[in-house]
């Protein structure tokens, strides 16, 4: 490759080798700006196991019981239930400075979307004031949004954690990702799979059952939050997908706050 005016150059070695140069888009260069940003964060990722029975049995209640409105999806359940989770570890909401930890009253959940036109990350602004129907809604408004080209400035300011949902593109049995700066903490959701699990019956004896479950990845930021309360955040994220019914998602997590709004 010949280097002209404003071309690429070929890295050293490559000289000769026949290439075709695509310029990267605008909002392509402002993605690998912030992943340069992301990188530079010393972060982990946790991972768990949860079984989606109740969950599936609540959306299928719930779809049952509806008599308008669209079907609502899994990760609207999730997404609800890692809200409410948020309210009993807030230091996950949250942004680091140098001096100190900032905490964020609102949940404003980021939604990663993946558009023509690359990753972008829309905002559901105050999310804990939501129940599950709404909270479905507005990811679904917001990711069309992002699909068509239609998102303003506003749409991606301000959130405080991030939701990933690589599982809705394909099979991926892992969704470690980098941060969303300045967010400390990004839950990754990858496919749902079916997988045989050991359960214990009613008299205590273990039984193989094919249960369908998920494997969340945490990626947290390492400077101001451990492997243990990430651990113990996945755990709490769990419990409540694994004992929940459908009137704890028909609740908003800052219920109080409703009232208010």
């Amino acid at each position: 490759m010949t280097a002209t005016l404003g071309e690429p150059t070929a890295p050293d070695g490559y000289a000769d080798v026949p290439c075709e140069v695509v310029r990267l888009k605008a909002r392509r260069r402002a993605i690998a700006r912030s992943m340069e940003v992301a990188g530079r964060i010393p972060c982990l990722t946790a991972d768990m196991q949860i079984d989606l029975g109740a969950l599936l049995e609540a959306r299928t209640a719930y779809h049952d019981a509806a008599s308008t409105g669209g079907r609502l999806s899994v990760m609207a359940f999730l997404a609800r239930a890692a809200v409410d989770t948020l309210a009993e570890f807030p230091d996950f909401n949250a942004s680091y400075t140098e001096r100190a930890l900032v905490r964020w009253t609102p949940v404003n959940l980021s939604v990663a979307v993946d558009s023509a036109g690359g990753l972008v990350v829309p905002v559901v602004r105050q999310a804990d004031r939501l129940d599950v129907v709404e909270l479905g809604a507005r990811i679904a408004v917001l990711a069309q949004r992002a699909r068509d080209g239609d998102l303003s400035l506003d749409d991606l300011a301000g959130g405080t954690f991030t939701l990933s949902n690589p599982g809705a593109v394909g099979p991926v049995l892992r969704a470690e990702a980098l941060l969303n700066p300045p967010q400390v903490a990004l839950l990754g959701l990858p496919a749902m799979k079916k997988i045989p699990v050991v359960v214990a019956d009613a008299d205590g004896n273990d039984r193989v059952e094919i249960r369908t479950v998920v494997c969340p990845s945490l990626t947290f930021d390492h400077r101001v939050l451990d492997g243990a309360e990430a651990v113990r955040f996945l755990d709490a994220l769990r419990r409540r997908v694994e004992g929940w019914s459908l009137a704890d998602y028909l609740t908003p997590a800052d219920s109080d706050a409703r009232g208010d709004a």
